[in-house]
């Protein structure tokens, strides 16, 4: 159907696949054109669906059928060759008329992004460097919480005690002024609770200050372990980032950006705000956002795709019964959700999470 057909590599991961389709192969697709053309058009003392072909082609014009019989066959002739020449797309892909005429061949231009060949470093080695180096003395040493962190927190939660202990005061007795008063220190000291085994049993689960104060304890451990994993978390990934170099395709650094500003967007409305009033508020447009957050978009990017190379070479993925579990609880807070992109979606996202756990757990046998 299609001839002289090239396949020409362009940068940033790009295919561009040219070729001719004849006249002979075109005339079907004129065919279909002038049936579809013929559903809709409408012709005075002709209904539609019972238009000749000569009048149907003085009306509308042989360009514009021309056009769509074009079009038609591009629709069967595209898919095949991109999974022929670029297997490995990964976004539509963008199609070039470069000729059109009556009795010529179809000339047409395809440019597909693809995805690009990673010369991954040794991940693992990476991986268990960072491993060793978190777990090293030094840095176990960092992860304590001393009898002065957890007197702050209880400090804090006097203090935001006290001050709630004012404001009602001063909503009690309709006072404006007082509600907009600064507190002084002495005010502030002398609403403070004394922290008794009474007290504490009033803000939760506690049987006594000394749990109270265990449990504090817990957390703020549990906070430092938290944000010492995901700070191991960053080098392993920055180190990876480092050492792996590869164009990355701008479908893909734009997918990201669009997540990044639909998330900023959602947050901003769920604030009560309007984005409008927010950009004009700091000052901003959102062009200045975009090219504010394309770097990081494009660090994504790159992320995603060092992630995704990985599990393909160490076979990772989600199961079916994990992609299932998933997709029932986003389900159950979004019905509406296509099941169908929300699998696609589950799968990809847990397949990455299972990678960078193959990291976080990797060693290298010496």
């Amino acid at each position: 159907m299609y001839e002289d057909i090239t396949v020409t590599p362009k940068e940033n991961s790009q295919v561009e696949i040219t070729g001719m389709i004849s006249p002979a192969a075109l005339a079907p697709f004129r065919q279909k054109a002038l049936e579809k053309i013929g559903q809709t058009a409408k012709i005075p003392g002709f209904r539609q669906g019972h238009i000749p072909e000569q009048v149907l082609v003085e009306k509308v014009g042989g360009a514009a059928i021309l056009e769509n019989a074009a079009e038609l066959a591009l629709q069967t002739v595209v898919p095949e060759l991109v999974e022929k020449h670029a297997a490995q797309y990964i976004a539509r892909p963008k199609i070039t008329i470069t000729k059109l005429a009556p009795n010529n061949p179809l000339g047409f231009s395809i440019l597909v992004a693809v995805r690009p060949t990673l010369q991954l470093p040794d991940y693992k080695k990476i991986a268990a460097e960072e491993i060793a180096a978190s777990n090293s003395a030094a840095e176990q040493e960092k992860i304590v919480v001393s009898d002065k962190e957890v007197a702050d927190v209880i400090e804090h939660m006097r203090s935001n005690y006290a001050h709630q202990e004012l404001h009602k005061h001063t909503e009690a007795h309709h006072d404006d002024t007082a509600a907009n008063h600064n507190h002084t220190d002495a005010e502030l000291e002398k609403h403070k609770p004394e922290i008794t085994d009474d007290f504490v049993k009033t803000l939760g689960n506690f049987n006594s200050v000394a749990d109270f104060r265990e449990k504090i304890k817990e957390n703020l451990l549990q906070e430092k372990k938290q944000r010492h994993l995901e700070k191991r978390r960053a080098k392993i990934l920055e180190k990876l980032l480092a050492e792996t170099k590869f164009p990355v395709p701008q479908p893909l650094i734009d997918y990201e950006l669009n997540r990044m500003i639909g998330q900023f967007e959602e947050d901003v409305r769920r604030l009560g705000l309007s984005v409008d009033s927010y950009l004009s508020h700091i000052k901003k447009t959102r062009e200045d956002i975009q090219k504010e957050w394309l770097p990081e978009a494009e660090k994504r990017a790159r992320t995603t795709l060092i992630l995704e190379e990985i599990a393909r070479k160490e076979n990772l993925r989600a199961s079916s019964a994990e992609i299932e579990q998933e997709v029932r609880r986003l389900k159950s807070q979004h019905a509406d959700l296509d099941t169908a992109q929300v699998e696609g979606y589950v799968s990809h996202i847990l397949t990455l999470e299972k990678t960078i756990a193959f990291l976080e757990t990797t060693t290298v046998k010496g």
